[in-house]
């Protein structure tokens, strides 16, 4: 009777590792969601809504990581702050999504050539607008 007793109880733990290893295994692959291209256009700054034009305005001497939603477009922003000289330029780097998260990365890019430089600050920002998403939003 012992050892039917033993028998069980290691048949239930070995039918409980199992249970465990399964479950681990499926949620770590269940998690991953593939990543899409988002289509998007950059927007013009004389042609932002006016209070997104302002905010800029009042905040281009420092970095800027925000998002602006109008209706059904949503806008993308992402300023460098203040730059000694004129001549640079922003890059998209990636601006994806998947079924939680919009990730918008983005690269400043020095100026290119000496004529480029000026005596007078630049501040770098570029805005993009894409269709309005109830996602969150990582801008990097």
């Amino acid at each position: 009777m012992l050892c039917v007793r033993r028998i069980g109880i290691l048949a239930f733990l070995i039918l409980m590792l199992v249970v465990v290893t399964v479950g681990c295994a499926s949620s770590g692959e269940g998690a991953k969601t593939e990543r899409r291209e988002v289509d998007y256009t950059v927007a013009e700054f004389g042609k932002l809504p006016e209070e997104l034009k302002r905010v800029i305005e009042e905040n281009k001497k420092k970095e800027i990581r925000m998002t602006y939603t109008d209706g059904e477009d949503m806008y993308l922003i992402r300023g460098y702050g203040e730059q000694k000289t004129g001549g640079y330029s922003i890059a998209v780097a990636e601006c994806t999504e998947d079924d939680t998260t919009i990730l918008f990365d983005t690269r400043l890019l020095g100026p290119k050539e000496e004529k480029e430089l000026s005596g007078d600050p630049s501040y770098p920002c570029l805005v993009v607008k894409i269709e309005a998403r109830d996602k969150e939003v990582m801008i990097q």
